[in-house]
């Protein structure tokens, strides 16, 4: 039997799940959260997932750019939107850090507990008319 030791921050790298744009602007942009990690989520450059860092985004020239960021998917989105923590093997916190709201699986959260992202996708849409991402399995299950 393999035993794989995890490192004593509770960074575990061998157990991780996809964050990734499914549509329009945000398609193609995804970060890999590793069990233990929290990332951000929104249009600042600073962010783990950026709109501002997405293929579609950053294949545009400057006139193009512009008239993307004043779409109305671009300004649903805030510089910091949502922070999504990998708590647990089965445990995934997803908080709302906008007043334009998060949505889960259709329903606006401001903070949930998700217990079953390593068995299925969850759909999050960053405010009502925002991109939507999906949180997916990565690693095989424990």
């Amino acid at each position: 039997m393999l035993d794989v030791k995890s490192e004593g921050n509770g960074y575990d790298p061998t157990v991780w799940l996809t964050v990734r744009g499914r549509e329009g602007l945000a398609e193609g942009q995804q970060v890999k959260l590793s069990l233990g990690e929290t990332i951000v989520c929104g249009r600042s450059r600073y962010c783990d997932w950026s709109l501002r860092r997405a293929p579609l985004y950053l294949k545009s020239d400057l006139s193009e750019r512009r008239a993307l960021e004043d779409g109305l998917a671009f300004k649903s989105v805030s510089r910091r939107h949502v922070q999504i923590a990998f708590v647990a093997p089965d445990l995934v916190e997803v908080r709302n850090l906008s007043a334009n709201g998060t949505f889960v699986d259709g329903h606006r959260v401001d903070r949930l507990l998700l217990s079953d992202c390593r068995a299925r996708t969850h759909a999050l849409r960053l405010g009502p008319r925002g991109v939507e991402l999906e949180i997916a399995p990565g690693s095989l299950p424990l």
